[in-house]
């Protein structure tokens, strides 16, 4: 079945659709029912936005990057701060 506003596919269970939020016909409210009780032997089968979509995202930490971009910052601080003092004594003698 599809949603009669946004034409994308309405999910196995519930009755509204997952992307627009509309809510389903009668007739396809009637035709959700029927299915989900064929269905209702735990044998369902799933859209893959709802397979996969609904999961969270793990985000991982970086120390190990972080800690060398930490060191090439110290490293061209020192740089530029030495840079500096010199042509302020080149300058000023």
């Amino acid at each position: 079945m599809k949603c009669k506003r946004c034409g994308v596919a309405l999910p196995n269970e519930g009755f509204l659709c997952s992307h627009c939020g509309m809510m389903m016909s009668k007739e396809q409210i009637e035709e959700q029912k029927k299915y989900m009780q064929q269905n209702f032997d735990n044998h369902k089968v799933e859209l893959v936005s709802e397979k996969y979509g609904g999961k969270k995202q793990i985000f991982q930490k970086r120390e190990e990057s972080d800690k060398k971009y930490i060191w090439i910052f110290y490293l061209f601080s020192i740089i530029t701060f030495l840079l500096l003092l010199i042509l302020g004594i080149v300058y000023f003698f």
